[in-house]
């Protein structure tokens, strides 16, 4: 019995044609600085499995000081410190909820769009760093709906583990949510400090096959108590950001340092 869906039929050709479009249209979607793609749970949780997996392969044995601050109640930020391509593996294998994560959007690139997608599904969205305030505002958003985010406030990986400036992206993200919710719901910046048990300054910004297993001397993951808006005084972006730095550079290790 012939089918007027068979390859090569009209049916097909224009059923395959859409197809094409709307993924590409997806893909550039999802390489757009602030778009927010549809996430996915499933595909989130698989990932989390396979996170583990791979941080397990290439970094070693995970420690976790401070788990119970991952479920702090309220809107959350977190924020860890940024010392290698490691760190959002890491970050995202331990997570107990699902954040979005704010993420270059070049990183998010390869494999025909097909990476992209993926990364979005995950809870990545886009952004353009030499935008600036232009990503702010959909960070906003996805706060106020009350998915937590994750933003490294250095803003680029410190190859060296020695803290770069402190950008108050973060914290104007969680004024401006607080002000829009009315402050009725408590709004806070939860600080990560991560320890890798080995460093390599050559290959911290990856890729990671260079990365290989030179940085395998397991990790300790300190997540620090939550810095919740309504106890800083003054409540304004310098005062909450330095509150977030100090926070997670006390926690300095052999690997982490501060500038000289």
């Amino acid at each position: 019995m012939k089918t007027p869906f068979k390859r090569g039929s009209v049916l097909y050709r224009e059923f395959t044609a859409t197809w094409r479009r709307r993924f590409r249209e997806y893909r550039d979607l999802c390489l757009t600085s602030g778009f927010i793609p549809r996430s996915f749970r499933p595909l989130q949780l698989i990932g989390k499995y396979l996170a583990k997996l791979w941080v397990f392969a290439q970094v070693g044995r995970i420690r976790i000081v401070g788990k119970e601050n991952l479920t702090a109640p309220g809107r959350i930020i977190y924020c860890p410190n940024h010392s290698s391509m490691f760190d959002a593996p890491v970050v995202f294998s331990i997570m107990k909820r699902m954040p979005r994560y704010m993420t270059a959007y070049e990183e998010m690139r390869g494999l025909w769009g097909l990476k992209a997608i993926a990364m979005g599904a995950f809870g990545c969205f886009a952004v353009d760093r030499t935008k600036g305030r232009t990503v702010i505002e959909p960070a906003i958003k996805v706060l106020v709906q009350g998915s937590p985010l994750v933003i490294f406030p250095e803003g680029r990986i410190s190859n060296s583990g020695t803290y770069l400036p402190f950008k108050k992206g973060s914290a104007v993200i969680a004024l401006s949510a607080y002000e829009r919710i009315e402050k009725k719901d408590r709004v806070g910046i939860v600080p990560i400090h991560i320890c890798f048990g080995k460093r390599d300054e050559k290959t911290a910004g990856g890729p990671y096959g260079a990365m290989g297993l030179k940085w395998r001397g397991g990790a300790t993951i300190t997540v620090g108590t939550p810095i919740y808006l309504d106890e800083i005084d003054p409540m304004n972006a310098d005062s909450v950001t330095e509150a977030v730095r100090k926070a997670i550079v006390t926690q300095a290790c052999a690997t982490t340092r501060l500038p000289l």
